[in-house]
């Protein structure tokens, strides 16, 4: 195992080893597989297959014009001149599959040495049965004839010997060009991905470069005259919007005395007991009473006085709902409760505007701000997957070029030091 002391062993005194580019290895290979050694040393085992052929065939020409003894029992002649025959026929059939192939290629090697190999097995197998009948009348050339088979036995070793080396170059090439093609792609995944990272990279930093810079310059707005004034517009907006709220709670409070009363002449109006002119005024009384307007309230409120005697309220309970109701007339409460709340509407209305306005700049600035972590998130766990990937990577780049390695030194019979230079770049 030559190749297994170079790896292991070290080098030999003057012995370097090989440097070879990954782009290089196919050609490399094509040139070790039509190796001229093997050609060489395959021609000359064919030589000496027809020179034994050439002896084999002497011999059985021997052996088949040989003469036989006088003193030959009858029985034992008869016997052994039969058996001859036999011999003679199966030794000629295997001088006839001797003949070397036209193509001195590794397959018609292995399908010539087979085909050889089981023509000796059935040599061997007649020789088991007639040799000694042979042997006793042909003794001196059956010895030569088994010297004959002897050698070709040899040469049949050698040959399977050649043709085992040589496919295991070929086995070992195949596997080579598998590993380096995998060993390609795994060295231009890494070249990519790090390539992408410094590119992600890049980015990540002008990310956060830039949401920097827009959370000072949100800072500088908020502490300025704008961000002063928006804090204003929010405290200001905040008290109209309590204003507004116990302005309906009072709108609330003027219109529940009458809830009772409202109830039921909306509920004759709608059996048509009486023709209500405010039938709608006096829903929006009880579902909405800001919705009322004001040129509608005083007439809505008379026109429920005028009936307040057929509700059949209780006297106690009517002569409230009628005081409240000729309080509210002659006040004008509900209008100007209503319209209180109608101008905290619009002045909540145009705050909120003037906030938008003033928010605006500040808004902008939040937004971009937001999405600035978004892309740095996302970068973020890009990077991260990329390094996943990239260790993944040069992991299995690493496992398939030791193996490489290792497979051309077994072809190279020596130590092969892989180029790998320019697929980094």
């Amino acid at each position: 195992m030559k190749w297994l002391k170079n790896i292991f062993g070290g080098k030999k005194a003057g012995e370097e080893a090989a440097s070879l580019q990954l782009a290089g290895i196919d050609s490399w290979l094509e040139e070790k597989q039509n190796d001229s050694d093997f050609q060489e040393r395959l021609a000359e085992i064919y030589r000496h297959m027809e020179d034994s052929s050439e002896a084999l065939s002497r011999d059985i020409s021997a052996l088949a014009s040989a003469e036989t003894e006088a003193s030959t029992p009858p029985k034992l002649l008869r016997a052994g001149l039969a058996a001859r025959g036999e011999v003679v026929k199966q030794l000629q059939s295997l001088c006839e599959k001797m003949m070397p192939p036209r193509k001195k290629d590794p397959d018609s090697s292995f399908q010539h040495h087979w085909t050889l190999v089981k023509g000796l097995e059935r040599t061997a197998t007649t020789f088991a049965r007639a040799q000694r009948y042979v042997a006793a009348l042909f003794p001196k050339n059956i010895e030569s004839i088994n010297s004959d088979l002897a050698q070709i036995s040899r040469l049949l070793v050698d040959l399977e010997s050649e043709i085992g080396k040589k496919r295991k170059v070929q086995e070992e090439s195949w596997y080579c060009r598998e590993l380096a093609s995998s060993l390609q792609v795994a060295l231009s995944s890494i070249g990519d991905l790090k390539k992408k990272a410094l590119e992600d990279e890049a980015t990540l930093s002008g990310q956060k470069s830039r949401l920097s810079g827009l959370e000072e310059s949100l800072k500088r707005l908020e502490a300025g005259d704008e961000g002063k004034k928006a804090q204003e517009l929010k405290k200001s907006l905040e008290r109209k919007r309590e204003e507004k709220t116990a302005a309906e709670e009072q709108l609330a409070n003027l219109v529940a005395p009458l809830g009772k009363a409202l109830a039921r002449i909306m509920k004759q109006g709608s059996s048509e007991r009486i023709n209500l002119q405010h039938k709608d005024i006096f829903m929006q009384l009880l579902e909405a009473p800001s919705l009322v307007e004001d040129r509608d309230i005083a007439g809505a409120l008379k026109e429920l006085r005028s009936h307040l005697t057929s509700l059949g309220l209780k006297d106690k309970k009517k002569e409230k709902i009628l005081d409240h109701i000729d309080l509210l007339i002659k006040r004008g409460s509900l209008e100007e409760a209503r319209s209180r709340q109608a101008s905290l509407e619009k002045e909540i209305s145009d705050l909120q505007s003037q906030l938008a306005e003033s928010s605006r700049e500040g808004l902008r600035l939040k937004e971009e701000a937001s999405q600035a972590r978004k892309s740095i998130r996302s970068l973020e766990a890009s990077l991260e997957q990329a390094k996943k990937d990239l260790a993944s990577w040069e992991e299995k780049a690493a496992s398939n070029e030791s193996e490489l390695s290792m497979r051309l030194a077994r072809i190279a019979g020596r130590q092969v030091l892989l180029d790998l230079s320019s697929e980094k770049k």
